[in-house]
C-alpha cells in the first residue's frame, strides 16, 4: 500500500502542532482501485473498478464508506478537495439519498460511520443512543438528492437536529410539491459540523444552498441557535439545476465525463483566514455540470475555538428541541472519507478522480480542442486559462484565480502525466507524452504542445494526456516558497476530440479541390 502521510507545518496561531512533516501534495486518485484505502465498514464493502468508487448500489437500506487513513492533514494553510461524483440507477420516478465527504480527528484509527438514510453516514440515528455519528467527526459536505439531510428529523426510530418544517423555522423555500416542509427539499448542499461528546450529539446544520432554487438558502445563527439568517447570493447569476441529471432507471450515465448532461465536479476550498477578531477558515463549494460551473457556497466562515449556539433534539416531537452550545474546534490533523446511504428509496453513489492539493498552487484550467485533424499536427495553448500565484493572502471574494497571473507559472516546472493502472503516472520525460495515437511535446518558451498524430493508426474519438506546472520561486517571510513542489498543482487534462482528416484531397473530374 503506498504511503500518503500529509502532515502540514502549522505557520498560524489559531491551529498548533508540532513534529509534523512538510505535505507531500498534490494528492491524487482516480479511485479506481482501493488498495489505498480503508472500509469503514468491513463487511458491507465499497465496491472499486473501473467506473471508480461504488459507495452504495441501488439497493434500499444501505450504508457504506470508505477513508484514507494513511492522509492526514491540517487547515492551517488550507487546502482544496475537488472529486467527480454521479447519482445513476434506481427505481424511478424517485431516488435517494445522496453522498457526502467527511472529515473526522486524524488521531482515530478505527472510526466508524454515522446513520444511514437521510443520516448519509454522517450524523447520529437518534440522541443517546448505540447508533451514533460518524466517530469524532468535525465537518461533512452532504450532496442530498433526497433532501433530509439537513432536516429536523421526528420519528421514535430516527430523530436528530436540523432545519424544522413550517413557516419561520428557516429561510429556505419549500419545494412546490413539498408545501411548508423546507427542511425536506430535495437538491441540497448542506454542510454539518462537528461531533459534540462522545457522537450522540452535535453534527449541527451549519448552512444549505438549494441547486435547484437559488433563493433557498439558510444558515445556522451562533447567537441564538436559529436558521434566521439568509446568506448572501453565492454567485451574480442564478443557477438552478439538479444534483442527479437522469431521472430513469437504467445506468447509461455511468461513464459520464466532462460535457455530458451527467457530469458532476465538486470542489471544496477551505482557506485560512480572519473576519473581524475571529481566526477560522472560509469555505468555498463550486460545482460543474455538464459544461457549466457554478458557485454553490461563496466565503462561508467557520470560526476556530468558538462557542456556537445550535437546538439539539431533545425529544421525538420538533418542538422539543433545547438550546445547547458547543465549541467548533478544528483537531490538530484531519483524516478525509466518503460516505453515502439508501433507504426506503435508492440510487447508485459513485465517486472517481478524487485530488488533494493546495490554495495557492497554480490554478490549471482543463484543456479541450475540438474537430482536431486525425492525420496533421495541432498545437495546444497549454496554459491558456491557468494562472499562478506570488501571495498566500486570501481576503474573501470567493475565487482565489483573480489574485493569480499566468506571469507566476514556472513554464519550466511542466510536467506530463499519464494513467497507468488506475493511477496518475509522471511520464519520464516530463515534456513529452506518448500514447497509442500520437505524441504530445511541451515548449517551455512558447508554453504550447504539438500533437504529433501516429501514422497509419485508426484515431479514436478523442485522446488525452495530463499535465501538473508549479509557480515560480517566490520566497515568503515566514519562508515558505510558493514555488516548491508542495505547491505544485493540481492534475488538469489535455483532450483532443478528433474530427476529419484534413490531408484527404477529394477529386472531380479528375481534379483536386
Amino acid at each position: 500500500m503506498r504511503k500518503y502521510i500529509l502532515y502540514i507545518c502549522s505557520v498560524t496561531a489559531f491551529l498548533l502542532s508540532s513534529g509534523v512533516a512538510l505535505a507531500q501534495f498534490p494528492y491524487q486518485s482516480t479511485l479506481t482501485k482501493g488498495d489505498e484505502f480503508n472500509q469503514f465498514d468491513t463487511q458491507n464493502k465499497v465496491d472499486f473498478d473501473q467506473y471508480g468508487a461504488t459507495l452504495t448500489t441501488a439497493t434500499n437500506n444501505s450504508t457504506r464508506g470508505f477513508y484514507l487513513n494513511d492522509l492526514a492533514f491540517t487547515v492551517d494553510r488550507g487546502f482544496i478537495i475537488e472529486f467527480d461524483y454521479l447519482m445513476t440507477g434506481g427505481r424511478a420516478p424517485e431516488f435517494a439519498d445522496g453522498l457526502a465527504l467527511v472529515l473526522f480527528d486524524g488521531s482515530v484509527n478505527n472510526p466508524v460511520m454515522g446513520s444511514n438514510g437521510s443520516g448519509l453516514g454522517y450524523s447520529y440515528k437518534k440522541p443517546s443512543s448505540s447508533e451514533k455519528g460518524l466517530t469524532k467527526g468535525f465537518l461533512a459536505v452532504g450532496i442530498d438528492l433526497w433532501g433530509s439531510f439537513k432536516f429536523r428529523r421526528s420519528e421514535s426510530s430516527e430523530y436528530r437536529n436540523g432545519i424544522q418544517n413550517g413557516s419561520g423555522n428557516s429561510t429556505l423555500i419549500a419545494d412546490p410539491d413539498r408545501g411548508n416542509k423546507e427542511g425536506e427539499s430535495r437538491n441540497h448542499i448542506t454542510i454539518r459540523g462537528q461531533a459534540q461528546g462522545e457522537g450522540a450529539s452535535g453534527y449541527p446544520v451549519l448552512i444549505t444552498q438549494s441547486t435547484t432554487n437559488f433563493e433557498s438558502r439558510t444558515m445556522l445563527n451562533f447567537s441564538n441557535g436559529l436558521y434566521d439568517i439568509k446568506p448572501n447570493a453565492p454567485q451574480d447569476k442564478p443557477f438552478s439545476f439538479s444534483l442527479r441529471e437522469s431521472i430513469s432507471s437504467n445506468e447509461n450515465d455511468i461513464s459520464a465525463s466532462y460535457g455530458d448532461p451527467s457530469y458532476r465536479r465538486i470542489s471544496i476550498s477551505m482557506l485560512p483566514g480572519v473576519k473581524g477578531t475571529k481566526k477560522g477558515f472560509y469555505m468555498i463549494v463550486d460545482m460543474i455540470h455538464g459544461l457549466k460551473s457554478d458557485r454553490i457556497i461563496k466565503d462561508y466562515f467557520l470560526p476556530n475555538n468558538e462557542d456556537i449556539t445550535y437546538m439539539e433534539a431533545t425529544g421525538v416531537p420538533a418542538s422539543t428541541n433545547g438550546k445547547s452550545t458547543m465549541t467548533l474546534i478544528a483537531p490538530t490533523t484531519f483524516k478525509l472519507g466518503f460516505v453515502a446511504s439508501t433507504g426506503g428509496l435508492n440510487q447508485r453513489h459513485i465517486v472517481r478522480n478524487l485530488s488533494l492539493y493546495m490554495p495557492f498552487s497554480p490554478s490549471v484550467e482543463n484543456v479541450y480542442e475540438k474537430d482536431v485533424c486525425k492525420d496533421t499536427p495541432r498545437e495546444i495553448d497549454a496554459l491558456k486559462n491557468s494562472v499562478g500565484f506570488d501571495t498566500n493572502v486570501y481576503q474573501g471574494g470567493g475565487d482565489l484565480s483573480v489574485v493569480g497571473k499566468r506571469e507566476h507559472l514556472d513554464p519550466y516546472s511542466f510536467q506530463f502525466r499519464t494513467i497507468i493502472g488506475g493511477l496518475y503516472e509522471d511520464t519520464t520525460q516530463p515534456y513529452i507524452a506518448v500514447t497509442k495515437f500520437g505524441t504530445y511535446e511541451y515548449n517551455p518558451v512558447t508554453t504550447k504542445i504539438i500533437f504529433t498524430p501516429n501514422k497509419g493508426v485508426e484515431m479514436p474519438v478523442s485522446d488525452q494526456v495530463y499535465f501538473t506546472i508549479r509557480n515560480k520561486d517566490k520566497q515568503l517571510s515566514n519562508g515558505t516558497n510558493l514555488g516548491s513542489e508542495q505547491f505544485r498543482s493540481n492534475t488538469a487534462t489535455v483532450r483532443l476530440e478528433f474530427g476529419k482528416n484534413c490531408n484527404d484531397v477529394l477529386m472531380v473530374n479528375g481534379n483536386s479541390i
